[in-house]
């Protein structure tokens, strides 16, 4: 036979594959992507999800003896270490085995715990001390390799425990991000009296240099004496009573001494509020805390006034993500602050004072905004839209702002407040505007009627402007405990068409149904709808 002829026998199907690829996909398939919005895993406002897929690596480790071989040589299949369940414990020890190289195997840690009471109730799915303390001693001996670090409480037992190991567990050199979560329920003034006067502990040894990301929520350090808050990519703070939160000049250290900053979070804190003790003041407005590189700030339940004083001492000229969640208060002299960032309007009594300082930057970069909860007046709602004209994306709750009608109507025909038709260029110079958020290619709201959104839709459409997307996306929030809404299910089912003018060619705007339980949920209560239920929660908010 021919050499040319001879039939060779190529393996075929994924046995075939090189270990290399098909480690990689071991990899991709085991779903570690915690980290693609953000360093944290645990959020102040929901409970935590653990990842569907975390057994994914054990699974294709039983599929065959090649495979189990490709799994447990892949040590970073093995170095995830979540602690929810009793039986994680177990699996965990399993895991460190198999990751036993310290120079690749680098663990990523979270560990939730419940109250007593909640572990009383389900002690067979629920971690608590005990487990807890079990946690630790496993875990403590790997300290030199922990990466990430996310630790939730929500008992007075269980805060020793974590107090006790973390402040003996010595350095953690190859940290890099750092979540200390501990909300609890203290039922008395007596408990909460003795959960707050004891002092923050030293944790780590104070040796941590490679941390970069930090999210304190309910927890305070000692705030002068942690030097490793230095140097920080991210920083949360959450939920801090107003006798824990540090004073200025520690925020001011704290901020200045991270020139790489990129995100900036506060829920309920921040730096302690200005008084007449000299240690609690703050500088002029004009010696602002420089945050050039910042990308993201979010600004959640903080009085109006403090926020207006504390943003204003702050400057982010590169600002592309903002998010604001704040609820039951006004906030219009916060919010022009943010349009007109070269001006400070001081109210005193019934008047209104203009003075001009430094300005603090301004949203003309701003990509993407997502308002949760708000509520100012039009003119300065309409002066806030004008300053962001490169914006892509947002994001916004028509059923928590101040008056839905109004708020909606900048998107439904022309600005009628002093400031419409006006943007500020780069340079700070005013150039006329069209439609508000021209360059707009997503939009995603609730609490809009069909009929008003058609209205938005019809009237940016044939008042857009060069710079208008030709493609974009309309996701609109869906409730399916409200009654049926025709125009908005015919938008949702065929999107929107609009024949252009001049060519009479038609143009499509992709409409999509908000239902998806993976993304934070928008309520949509709108008027027609039926009786709006209002629900009032008493929510108490506690710092250790």
């Amino acid at each position: 036979m021919s050499p040319t002829t001879t039939n060779f026998y190529y393996p075929k199907g994924i046995h075939s594959l090189p270990i290399e690829l098909l480690s990689s996909i071991f990899v991709f398939g085991a779903g570690f992507d915690n980290y693609a919005d953000s360093p944290f895993l645990l959020k102040p406002e929901k409970e935590y999800e653990p990842v569907p897929s975390s057994d994914f690596q054990v699974v294709v480790s039983h599929v065959c003896h090649h495979w189990r071989e490709v799994a447990l040589s892949t040590q970073s299949l093995w170095t995830t270490l979540h602690f929810g369940h009793p039986s994680h414990i177990p699996r965990a020890k399993a895991y460190l085995a198999r990751c036993s190289n310290s120079a690749t195997g680098l663990l990523d840690i979270l560990v939730n715990t419940v109250s007593y009471e909640t572990h009383a109730r389900d002690p067979l799915r629920t971690l608590y001390d005990s487990a807890l303390i079990d946690i630790f001693e496993l875990i403590v001996p790997h300290v030199k390799r922990w990466r990430a670090f996310h630790l939730k409480i929500s008992d007075h037992n269980c805060k020793g425990t974590a107090r006790r190991f973390l402040s003996s567990c010595g350095p953690a050199p190859n940290l890099e991000t750092l979540q200390l979560y501990h909300f609890e329920d203290f039922r008395t003034s007596q408990r909460l009296f003795e959960a707050i006067q004891k002092p923050p502990v030293t944790i780590f040894s104070n040796d941590l240099p490679r941390l970069r990301n930090v999210s304190l929520i309910g927890v305070n350090l000692g705030w002068d004496s942690s030097p490793y808050l230095s140097n920080l990519r991210t920083l949360e703070l959450a939920l801090h009573s107003e006798n824990v939160r540090p004073f200025y000049v520690s925020w001011d250290r704290i901020l200045q001494s991270s020139p790489g900053l990129q995100t900036l979070c506060l829920h309920y804190s921040g730096p302690k509020a200005t008084t007449d003790d000299p240690s609690s003041q703050w500088p002029n407005a004009d010696q602002k805390i420089q945050l050039k590189v910042l990308k993201e700030l979010s600004l959640t339940s903080l009085d109006p006034d403090y926020l207006y004083d504390l943003v204003q001492r702050l400057y982010f000229p590169n600002l592309q993500v903002l998010t604001l969640d704040l609820p039951d208060l006004e906030y219009t002299s916060f919010i022009t602050l943010l349009a007109n960032p070269g001006i400070s309007h001081i109210v005193t009594g019934t008047s209104t004072y203009i003075c001009p300082v430094p300005p603090m930057g301004s949203l003309h970069n701003l990509q993407t905004l997502v308002i949760r909860a708000l509520d100012c007046s039009l003119k300065s709602w309409i002066e806030f839209l004008h300053s962001m004209p490169e914006l892509r994306n947002l994001q916004v709750d028509f059923g928590r702002v101040g008056d839905r009608a109004l708020f909606w109507s900048v998107f439904t025909q022309p600005s009628t407040a002093p400031a419409s038709g006006r943007e500020f260029s780069a340079k700070g110079r005013c150039v006329h505007a069209g439609i508000v958020l021209p360059r707009l290619e997503r939009f995603k709201f609730g609490g809009i009627l069909g009929r008003d959104i058609i209205a938005a839709l019809a009237y940016r459409y044939k008042n857009r402007t060069k710079l208008t997307p030709s493609n974009q996306i309309w996701i609109i929030g869906w409730n399916g405990h409200v009654k049926a809404d025709i125009e908005r299910e015919s938008l949702i089912e065929r999107g929107f068409w609009m024949p252009d003018d001049e060519d009479k060619e038609e143009a499509k705007i992709i409409i999509r149904k908000y239902d998806d339980p993976e993304e934070e949920e928008i309520e949509s209560i709108d008027e027609g709808y039926g009786e709006e239920e209002e629900e009032e929660e008493e929510e108490e908010i506690f710092e250790d």
